[in-house]
């Protein structure tokens, strides 16, 4: 049985016939813009003009590096020793201990426990880089280390062993009142007016030098520059009874 529409309804559903393609597509948009939930999804971060992250810097010790160890519970221990080409650190009575690789926390760990198996009961133990290898050049930053002298300390000192003295920002050479100052100055009883300074020759042989300290800290006499490898030695002051 055929039903007659009314011209109007007629028109209208002409119409809904040529649209149904559009009102599957909003359909079909409107679904994939929605997530399980039916709330709409966060809108995207742009991947452009975001800055990138830099890399951090490997902090490990390596071979050339001047590492100041202090030990609080014994200061004979304290002083500054450089990562030598095996790798290892060399310390007086205890002997070889490999750092190269390592974190400061794995050093200090490495240090605190070589030291308690036969030196110390209990090492409380703290490890800095003081400077890289003299003269040289990081393998990880390619920063040229500041020209520095090596100076060994003995003696009526409160750091006696190795340490890297850095050149004045003139190019100057330090002084051994200045270095004696900067290395942590003198024992309770070192004797400041007659400190000896043995320093190498042109033919290798080391010569005695005498530097009375106390008179260059009181500014009646300059400073004695020191040189590269130069043996300090306060002498510790004799008391008779």
């Amino acid at each position: 049985m055929h039903i007659a529409l009314p011209s109007c309804l007629y028109l209208v559903t002409s119409n809904l016939r040529h649209l149904w393609p559009f009102v599957l597509i909003f359909l079909l948009a409107a679904c994939q813009n929605t997530d399980p939930t039916g709330e709409a999804p966060p809108p995207r971060v742009p991947t452009t003009g975001l800055r990138p992250v830099a890399p951090s810097l490997n902090d490990s010790f390596q071979v050339g590096d001047v590492l100041e160890l202090l030990v609080e519970e014994d200061a004979t221990f304290s002083s500054t020793y450089q990562v030598r080409e095996g790798g290892y650190i060399l310390i007086p009575k205890v002997g070889r201990i490999p750092v190269n690789g390592l974190s400061r926390a794995t050093a200090e760990a490495t240090i605190k426990e070589k030291l308690q198996q036969g030196q110390l009961k209990e090492a409380t133990v703290f490890v800095e880089r003081q400077a890289r290898q003299p003269n040289s050049t990081s393998a990880n930053t390619g920063i040229t280390a500041n020209p520095r002298l090596m100076v060994y300390l003995t003696g009526g000192v409160s750091r006696p062993g190795q340490h890297y003295i850095p050149l004045s920002p003139n190019g100057s050479t330090p002084g051994v009142y200045e270095t004696l100052l900067v290395t942590g100055g003198f024992s309770k009883f070192g004797d400041v007016s007659k400190v000896k300074i043995m320093r190498l020759d042109a033919n290798g042989v080391r010569r005695q030098l005498t530097a009375n300290v106390k008179r260059i800290s009181e500014g009646d006499i300059p400073d004695v520059p020191i040189g590269d490898g130069d043996i300090i030695n306060v002498p510790e002051k004799v008391f008779g009874f």
